[in-house]
């Protein structure tokens, strides 16, 4: 098997709960039981304390997400309101069933902020622009100097705007129809062009630009060992983001504190084990010989 497809296949791993969690106990685990090398701990103890340690964290780590998770979607199950702060990128980064799928997720998100910044510079190059030469501006674009100028702000928060009214579930159905209403008046009254020239215009539409990288010849090429071709990849960071909620934070926690617990847990349960199985360390069987020779005497 060549590098390309082993690693192909390493990538489709990657996306299992249960490989991402070996590799996870395995890495804590053996963090663990590694660092009791060098000390008076018998080899014998050290191999079964890092045993129990990769085992516990693979364990109760799987158990501390699945866990987590279920606590978290218990105490807060609708999506954080500040969906750009750290517990938020925590949640996105580690609170995703892999860390694959947070890497994911976080690119999302951050072609999203891409996507804003683009759109805030553009506005701000035609707004200077409409300021300058209102004529020229009507004239060049289709869409009055006035009307740019007075929908300018609100057609650079549209997404977050529409994003948000998509979360006032509490609004009664009556209440609802009035606000679509009065948002349709103002759309019709010249915020639609705004909205549109803004995004035309702007330096580069992510999501265009991603769409012809994905249809392009070299992105039709399919990934050795993963079943799937280049341009479904592109295409996946179409998607929205997913929105962070108490599930991803309890996942998130869990995740590291199964890990850690499993670990500790494991390293005790080894050392019981080697006590059983009679194993000492230098120490110990010296102490061990001193009594018996005091005990002879």
């Amino acid at each position: 098997m060549d590098q390309a497809k082993l690693a192909g296949k390493f990538a489709k791993l990657q996306q299992s709960d249960l490989f991402q969690e070996s590799i996870e106990g395995l890495i804590f685990g053996g963090t663990a039981g590694i660092s009791l090398l060098g000390t008076d701990t018998a080899l014998p103890e050290v191999a079964l304390q890092t045993a129990g340690a990769i085992g516990g964290g693979i364990g109760i780590g799987l158990a501390g997400k699945h866990i987590g998770a279920a606590i978290g979607k218990r105490l807060h199950p609708a999506a954080l309101k500040n969906q750009q702060g750290l517990l938020a990128a925590f949640g996105r980064a580690t609170g995703q069933k892999t860390l694959a799928k947070g890497g994911t997720e976080s690119l999302r998100y951050q072609k999203g902020l891409i996507k804003q910044e683009l759109k805030n510079q553009t506005s701000k190059v035609l707004l200077d622009e409409a300021l300058q030469n209102p004529q020229q501006f009507a004239q060049k674009y289709g869409v009055s100097a006035e009307d740019f100028k007075k929908y300018n702000n609100a057609a650079k928060v549209s997404s977050q705007v529409q994003a948000g009214l998509e979360t006032l579930e509490a609004l009664s159905p009556e209440q609802k129809k009035e606000l679509a209403s009065q948002v349709q008046t103002t759309m019709n009254q010249g915020f639609n062009q705004v909205e549109e020239l803004i995004a035309k215009q702007s330096a580069a539409n992510v999501d265009t630009n991603l769409r012809k990288m994905a249809q392009m010849p070299s992105a039709q090429m399919e990934i050795p060992g993963m079943d799937m071709k280049i341009g479904d990849v592109v295409e996946s960071l179409l998607k929205k983001p997913t929105e962070i909620t108490g599930e991803h934070l309890g996942r998130a926690v869990g995740r590291f504190a199964g890990d850690e617990i499993g670990a500790v847990a494991g390293m005790q349960l080894g050392a019981l084990a080697a006590g059983g199985l009679g194993i000492e360390n230098s120490k110990d069987k010296k102490i061990r010989e001193l009594e018996q020779q005091l005990n002879y005497r």
